[in-house]
């Protein structure tokens, strides 16, 4: 950009300089408040995917919304690009997420009553779950 100054000490005298001035690009601030902590098998989505620019642009995260992660401290980050690049930079930056480990659901009917004496078995130890595994039941198959 061109700045020019006039200076005029009368009427009819005036001088005139011109100075050329760099107007540097600047980097938006990206407000982005650590999510609370997650369980697994709960996806991403806005909750946590939710930073914010007073600046105009588009966010995109990595890992992406619908993203499903593993148990554990996670890092999320995200990169923004301004709708107006002329003025700004394009910014990024990141957060930690806690994934916690998911309880098993165990399904498990009654069993039907069995008589005195007779051995536990896989009849009544049944037990199901959406989760692999093994179970270990109290008393053990083949006590009484």
């Amino acid at each position: 950009m061109t700045v020019t100054a006039t200076s005029q000490a009368d009427t009819s005298k005036s001088s005139t300089a011109t100075v050329t001035l760099t107007v540097n690009k600047t980097t938006p601030t990206i407000t982005w408040a650590t999510p609370a902590a997650i369980t697994y098998g709960t996806a991403l989505s806005a909750t946590q995917l939710d930073a914010t620019s007073t600046v105009a642009g588009t966010f995109a995260y990595t890992p992406a919304a619908g993203t499903v992660l593993a148990a554990g401290s996670q890092t999320l980050s995200v990169t923004f690009t301004p709708t107006n690049t002329t003025l700004y930079n394009t910014a990024a930056a990141t957060v930690a997420l806690t994934v916690s480990k998911a309880t098993p659901t165990i399904s498990w009917a009654t069993p039907a009553a069995i008589t005195y004496g007779t051995a536990l078995s896989a009849t009544q130890l049944d037990a199901t779950s959406t989760v692999a595994g093994t179970f270990a039941y109290t008393p053990a198959a083949g006590l009484c």
